[in-house]
């Protein structure tokens, strides 16, 4: 992608044929869904396929937050949501723990007021951001999205002609496979930005206490729900919210997910604390909820609608493949609601 030669900060910049690219790439995904999961009777998301744990968490939002900040979810400080914290491994197939692979982080917030951005959905009171193990996206745009997933389904030769024609690629996602040996110790970014009233911002999770657990020398192949399970099984665990804020349209681009946003240029600033109470983690009932909980960039507010070529595709590509997905395995598709005593069985 080109971007022009003069950019304002905040500002998007939308290609003429975004919109026919992420169509075609729905249409493949489909296909290819359907081919791996033909002997299954199971229809598994096309990426993130894997659940690690479905976790029951409350977002607070701090007090006395800049007023350039209060917006959306942040508007009224102090205010706390119940929220599901699913974590994932990122790949295509479901893989044991201990393959090299990025992670993933997703909160949806409940009982959030207002409208959402997804017209089918107008009524949920949902919020999400979706999180990785790493502070940039595996691709600069849809196009280069749509000829990778295809290298990776066509031929290893296929596949290493794309990786030396798009260099920055290939040493993204080799600095994104990594093994870790507890997901509530480690840093998450959303990776694309975001609109927060009237700026452009990307978010962060960081944890107060640095998990630096080990791999475990002979790993189970889910020992990341275990050691999730373990943890708070003894202890809540804290997260720190943060916002990134896009001060130089050039080298913090919305239209380039390969880019990372500078933290010397761009501080992070805290808005929020999360709160991950001691519970009960591995059991059937959290374990399909994690399986069947939808996380979408775009069940979100105006107040923070995706930005950037990445983020404009998800919106039709995510919707979707969660519909087709949702159809196949006869699971209705509807929003999670917190009941008041959502946090019974956590302390």
């Amino acid at each position: 992608m080109s971007p022009p030669r003069h950019l304002e900060l905040f500002q998007e910049y939308p290609e003429p044929d975004e919109a026919e690219v992420a169509r075609e790439v729905v249409d493949y995904l489909k296909r290819t869904t359907d081919k791996r999961n033909f002997l299954s009777g199971t229809t598994q998301r096309y990426v993130h396929a894997k659940s690690v744990a479905a976790l029951k968490a409350e977002f607070t939002v701090d007090l006395d937050l800049p007023a350039e900040f209060r917006h959306g979810i942040f508007r009224d400080g102090g205010r706390s949501y119940p929220a599901w914290i699913r974590l994932s491994n990122s790949a295509q197939h479901p893989a044991p723990d201990k393959k090299l692979d990025a992670r993933g982080f997703a909160i949806k917030l409940m009982n959030v007021d207002g409208k959402s951005l997804l017209s089918q959905e107008g009524s949920a009171s949902t919020q999400d951001f979706v999180l990785l193990s790493r502070p940039t996206f595996f691709n600069r745009d849809t196009k280069e999205f749509y000829e990778f997933v295809q290298a990776i389904n066509t031929s290893k030769l296929r596949l290493v002609w794309f990786f030396l024609t798009h260099p920055a690629v290939f040493f993204t996602g080799l600095g994104a496979a990594k093994r870790y040996g507890n997901l509530l110790g480690i840093q998450f970014w959303s990776t694309t930005p975001y609109r927060l009233g009237e700026l452009a911002v990307k978010y962060s999770a960081k944890p107060r206490v640095w998990d630096r657990t080990p791999v475990p020398w002979s790993p189970d192949q889910n020992y990341l729900r275990a050691a999730a399970a373990e943890t708070l099984a003894e202890r809540e665990v804290f997260f720190d919210f943060y916002v990134q804020v896009q001060v130089d349209p050039y080298r913090e681009p919305i239209e380039d997910a390969l880019v990372e946003w500078s933290e010397q240029l761009s501080p992070l600033q805290k808005v929020a604390t999360i709160r991950i109470p001691k519970q009960r983690v591995d059991t059937p009932e959290r374990n399909w909820i994690a399986e069947n909980l939808a996380m979408d960039v775009w069940h979100a507010l105006p107040e923070h609608r995706p930005l950037g070529n990445v983020n404009r595709s998800r919106g039709l590509i995510y919707l979707h493949l969660a519909e087709f997905r949702r159809a196949r395995n006869l699971v209705p598709i509807v929003e999670p609601i917190a009941t008041p005593d959502f946090f019974a069985d956590a302390n």
